[in-house]
């Protein structure tokens, strides 16, 4: 090999480094969610959840129904992380302060260590329905493939009785 050619493949090796070493640190792709996350495309999976959990909540309390068009605070949280990505199978999730929308899904906007991330979703009108997320602890490790979800479901509409009473004289 000519000399030009060890510079051109040194050059293209150090292209494809940088590459891996960046990873997506504004976020996954949108091409990871058509629906719920996977591998984030760089480490390992690691068994089970990490400690990672997904909570609905609804001002200071957690609930697992929901009233159909009311918005709620998602909070994903466990210890720290790098990057995560959820999605929601129903609603309308919303990205918050440092953090991206990709379609049905929110990731983070960058890479520096955090422990907690809340967005906004917005209820179906009807349905069940499961928030899952991939959290990659640090390039090199991620927790997820279904084992971080939440599934949470429509509260039961209210019934109203009418009574009438008839008086008669």
């Amino acid at each position: 090999i000519g000399p030009s050619m060890m510079v051109a493949l040194m050059l293209r090796l150090a292209l494809a480094c940088a590459a891996l070493v960046s990873g997506y640190s504004s976020g996954g792709p949108s091409s990871r969610c058509s629906g719920p996350p996977g591998a984030p495309g760089h480490g390992s999976r690691q068994s089970g959840s990490g400690g990672y959990s997904i909570a609905l909540k609804d001002g200071a309390s957690t609930v697992t129904q929901y009233t159909p068009g009311q918005s709620y605070t998602v909070q994903l949280s466990g210890g720290s992380f790098k990057g995560f990505m959820i999605h929601a199978t129903g609603g309308s999730l919303s990205a918050g302060s440092g953090q991206n929308q990709r379609g049905a899904c929110v990731t983070h906007g960058s890479s520096s260590s955090k422990s907690s991330q809340s967005f906004s979703w917005t209820a179906p009108s009807s349905g069940s329905v499961t928030f899952a997320a991939t959290v990659v602890q640090q390039y090199s490790s991620y927790y997820g493939n279904g084992a971080i979800s939440l599934s949470v479901t429509a509260r039961a509409a209210a019934t109203t009785t009418t009574t009438t009473t008839t008086t008669t004289t």
